[in-house]
């Protein structure tokens, strides 16, 4: 039986969830504009926080991870931008849930075969059940085989921590997933990213974040239709003939003029 090729890493155990903390080290990132400074920051002015060294140091490897790598997303500094725009909590964090997610191919699996599988009838979901696919995925991973039960445990944990915190699944001790209801503020931060980047309604159209961010085709024209109505863009669909054209050239000119 042969291997997959990706490598399963324990990402959600070093640095954590952290998600205020990303937050701050995002706007840092802004301000500062490289990442060696805000890590003297971070160390230096416990811009996080924490008590313990090692726990910020491994929160700046989590930064890192998510935000500066090449995951295809919108970059750190217009992630920061949103975030300090007139958006709610709610639409910060799922501006933020994509990043999470792409960036950890271990929780971009689960996601998809325990909760993105389960749209139509949410149902619940336990730390057991994260367990249980973890063993599953051994039979194919062998460093996932090489996991200790108390490892397993704590992502198991982990990972469900993420899911509440992103208001997909039911406060502690509730184990009932949630739907994802995409803001129109998020859907547009990443619609204009993908439109600077391809110039094409169909190229945005038919990235597969949606997937992630649980946008189905009617989900996505209501979505369309409310940009439309704010301003962002003008928008009209016929069948397969479109007319779209964008009020802002690139996202950078939509966060400072819709948002700031």
């Amino acid at each position: 039986m042969s291997t997959e090729t990706v490598k399963f890493q324990a990402h959600l155990q070093r640095g954590g969830l952290g998600l205020e903390e990303m937050k701050r080290l995002l706007l840092a990132f802004a301000e500062l504009g490289d990442v060696d400074e805000v890590t003297k920051r971070a160390l230096r002015e416990n811009l996080l926080g924490k008590t313990s060294g090692w726990m910020v140091k491994d929160m700046l490897y989590a930064f890192r991870r998510r935000f500066l790598s090449d995951s295809g997303l919108p970059p750190a500094d217009l992630i920061a931008l949103f975030l300090k725009g007139r958006v709610s909590e709610v639409a910060k964090n799922q501006v933020l849930f994509p990043y999470f997610v792409v960036t950890d191919p271990l929780v971009e699996r689960c996601y998809r075969d325990l909760v993105l599988s389960r749209i139509s009838n949410p149902g619940q979901l336990t730390k057991e059940d994260v367990r249980a696919y973890l063993e599953e995925l051994s039979a194919h991973h062998p460093e996932l085989a090489k996991w200790s039960e108390e490892l397993r445990r704590r992502w198991s944990r982990g990972f469900l921590t993420l899911l509440r915190r992103f208001g997909l699944m039911e406060r502690s001790p509730g184990k009932g997933l949630k739907r994802l209801w995409l803001l129109p503020e998020p859907f547009a931060f990443f619609w204009f990213w993908f439109w600077e980047r391809g110039g094409s309604f169909w190229f945005a159209a038919e990235q597969t974040l949606w997937e992630l961010l649980q946008v189905n085709r009617q989900q996505m024209e209501e979505l369309l239709v409310e940009g439309r109505l704010r301003g962002w863009w003008s928008y009209q669909r016929s069948g397969r003939i479109v007319e779209f054209q964008p009020r802002f050239l690139v996202l950078w000119e939509w966060l400072e003029n819709a948002l700031g």
